[in-house]
């Protein structure tokens, strides 16, 4: 399936991390099967829901200081997914593929080498009051609607909005977000538009 609400035939491929927080990884932009992020770090387990989710540092740091932010006033967040292997994607695809079929796979779960975790950019967060699962339904729980408020005041956005599975290629995903830095964060934010359009390229 060749659309983007397939999988679409990749336009480049990254080979390595040249350190920008801009790096645009989705269904057409790809990286090599060895790619690896600079600057990895792992996140204390406190603040995850299980040992050796690894992110860049300044990935780390800023959710570090989102995770501050949210439990002073009463929400209780935590990291479930940060830097993914090649390998690793390609198991969850796979499984995916085994368990939901070809049309839910593309549209929830990137290819192998497409997807943003590799990039060590992009968190998946869940809270206690989800039983640590990922689902819609977040955007309705109060941990869900801080962080679509309140992302963009620590540099992350909403990668995969509502509406905009034309430009994204993904479903509505209230758990994964992108750092890309504050500045840009709240431009993307407050336009209501995507990574794609932001880097005029959807």
């Amino acid at each position: 399936d060749r659309s983007i609400r397939g999988i679409p035939e990749l336009k480049d491929v990254l080979i390595y991390d040249d350190g920008d927080l801009l790096t645009l990884v989705n269904k057409y932009h790809g990286v090599a099967p060895d790619y690896e992020p600079g600057n990895l770090v792992e996140v204390d387990f406190t603040m995850a829901a299980w040992d050796d989710i690894k992110v860049k540092k300044e990935t780390y740091d800023a959710y570090k200081e989102m995770y501050e932010a949210a439990q002073q006033q009463g929400y209780d967040i935590c990291i479930c997914s940060g830097y993914r292997t090649y390998e690793y994607q390609q198991e969850l695809f796979e499984g995916n593929l085994a368990d939901h079929g070809e049309e839910y796979t593309y549209m929830f779960s990137a290819y192998p080498g497409r997807s943003e975790h590799h990039t060590g950019l992009a968190i998946d967060i869940t809270s206690p009051s989800m039983d640590w699962a990922l689902s819609q339904d977040f955007a309705d729980y109060p941990e869900g609607q801080w962080l679509d408020e309140h992302c963009q005041d620590y540099g992350f956005i909403l990668r995969y909005p509502k509406g905009k599975e034309d430009i994204t290629g993904y479903g509505y995903e209230p758990w994964h977000f992108r750092y890309v830095g504050k500045d840009v964060a709240k431009e993307i934010m407050s336009k209501g538009i995507t990574f794609e359009e932001y880097l005029g390229e959807a």
